[in-house]
């Protein structure tokens, strides 16, 4: 198939989807913006000017630069990343409604690549798939607050990828005005970053955010100049004005930048876990285009108002179990206090220490592994996900004018791919019941890589055909119900706060927040300490 859009002509493959055997097209590796390299590394992205004749648009494209996640050491990808992929059904019928995955790995890893997130879940309900790359760490996210170096360089390359939808989409059959971005973790907190700001007003019409918000404590480095300086410094260079800073850092070999960023030692107020020093920060009011031009708080307050699916996973801080310093703890913990010290930014009294212990670990240490397990579960995915949950949509149910739909991921099954990679290095994890950080993309993509493919008839592939479904009817109609599910998802609100547990066929709603007394918890321990620093 050939189609032809501003830039040129494109050519695409056909494939069929497992397991349904359903025709669709694919046209991988499709530029959106110039390579930024050269002198258009650390600036926003630019648009794509276009090629002649034919694009073969058969391959996908390298990942954009990274550290390997598992050791820390090794960088692969390439400067030259900014492509995104489209996958089609083959039904030439009425537009088809859009949505756009925006991939996680807290903004220093990961990629949109079809071998993660392979589209034959969601073509077979008829929308088209879009996924992108967008740049990470210090090529994403460096701050010298100036035109050069803005900041937000990744959150700029996926509002670029979204307009660049947007004004193509209809060549392929795509509805321009129904589209609906969706992502998990850093991808959902961007997504989040896009609704609070002005700048992405008007390029998409609703919005999936899994397990990821823009107060959660890791998602805004509000010291960012310190980073950029410090960085700098450590590659040797010889000034810290920011002009001769950013030409000095665009000449660094790319591995000798990347490897610069590797966290050797954290301050007194740091947590030891999630230390990233290169993800979204507010922007300068001397940068022109500011995409975060303010706090969260404050941009939330005049945020527009826009359909919601939001939610977590049950297990959401086992994906901290990956971390070798809290790695070491699992099994066993016998010292709650050695674990707590893990958390100094959120730990500031004895207090506050004294009322984690009884509320997480029942007050002592000599718990069985499988308790101290869930506990550090707990306290970890609270700490960083669950007790700012409520924040992300709080605005929308305040203005009343728009749904806001919440749900608990809690399915454990045989493709559940977080969790399985966690459970393999450490066999006593299959001991916990329930869903682990991002497992739900495990339902709604095929993942190549790892070819878990649900069995035919079996409650994998029925939770498959279930999130998929409510997600697509979302992204069609702004309402994730159909008459074809066997339950009805009610939205939250803030006079009777509900949500749907999708737990395979017991999927069911549930009123009251998510985790309500994990939330409450955190606000109590919020007041308290608020109250000592007055004193």
């Amino acid at each position: 198939m050939i189609i032809n859009i501003e830039q040129g002509a494109i050519q695409g493959q056909y494939y069929k989807t497992r397991p349904s055997n359903k025709p669709f097209v694919s046209f991988l590796g499709i530029p959106f913006a110039k390579p930024p390299v050269g002198e258009l590394r650390f600036k926003p992205p630019v648009k794509h000017p276009g090629w002649t004749g034919v694009y073969k648009a058969f391959s996908k494209k390298k990942k954009c630069v990274q550290l390997d996640p598992v050791s820390m050491e090794k960088v692969f990808g390439s400067e030259d990343c900014l492509y995104l992929n489209i996958f089609v059904p083959q039904e030439i019928n009425e537009k088809k409604p859009v949505m756009i995955f925006v991939h996680g790995g807290v903004f220093n890893f990961d990629s949109g690549s079809s071998n993660l997130y392979s589209p034959d879940y969601l073509i077979e309900e008829n929308v088209i798939l879009v996924t992108f790359n967008y740049r990470l760490n210090v090529l994403g996210f460096l701050n010298l607050d100036i035109d050069d170096c803005p900041g937000n360089m990744g959150l700029k390359d996926q509002l670029l990828a979204f307009k660049w939808v947007k004004e193509n989409i209809a060549a392929f059959g795509g509805d321009a005005n129904n589209i609906t971005v969706f992502g998990i973790s850093a991808g959902s907190v961007s997504i989040h970053c896009h609704i609070l700001s002005p700048l992405s007003k008007g390029v998409f019409q609703r919005a999936i955010m899994q397990s990821g918000c823009a107060f959660n404590p890791w998602t805004i480095n509000l010291k960012h100049k310190n980073a950029a300086l410090k960085l700098a410094a450590d590659l040797g260079c010889p000034s810290d004005d920011p002009h001769e800073i950013v030409q000095y850092l665009r000449r660094v070999p790319l591995n000798d930048l990347v490897n610069a960023t590797k966290v050797e030692s954290i301050s007194k107020e740091q947590r030891e876990i999630l230390v990233y020093q290169f993800v979204p920060t507010i922007e300068s009011d001397q940068v022109s285009e500011r995409l975060i031009s303010a706090h969260p708080e404050e941009l939330s307050k005049t945020a527009t108002s826009i359909p919601l699916i939001s939610g977590l996973t049950d297990l959401e801080g086992m994906v901290f179990f990956g971390d070798h310093r809290i790695g070491k703890l699992i099994p066993p913990l016998r010292n709650v206090e050695e674990f707590i010290e893990f958390f100094k930014g959120d730990v500031k009294s004895d207090e506050v220490k004294k009322r984690i212990r009884s509320f997480y670990f029942n007050g002592h240490d000599l718990k069985t592994d499988i308790e101290n397990l869930e506990s550090i579960c707990k306290i970890t995915g609270d700490v960083f996900f669950t007790r700012d949950f409520h924040k992300g949509f709080v605005h929308l149910l305040e203005k009343g004018n728009t749904p806001a739909y919440n749900y608990e991921f809690k399915f454990d099954g045989e493709i559940n791919l977080i969790k399985r990679f966690f459970s393999s290095k450490k066999p006593n994890l299959r001991k916990l019941k329930g869903a682990c950080h991002a497992d739900e993309t495990s339902y709604l993509f095929l993942a190549n890589s790892f070819e878990f493919t649900p069995k035919p008839n079996s409650r994998e592939l029925r939770m498959c055909r279930t999130i998929c479904k409510l997600w697509t009817n979302f992204a069609k109609t702004g309402n994730p119900n159909s008459s074809d599910l066997k339950f009805k998802w009610d939205c939250t609100s803030l006079e009777n706060p509900k949500h749907l547990s999708i737990d395979g066929d017991d999927t069911h709603m549930v009123e009251g927040e998510v985790n309500g007394a994990r939330v409450k918890f955190w606000k109590d321990i919020a007041e308290l300490v608020k109250l000592n620093e007055k004193l």
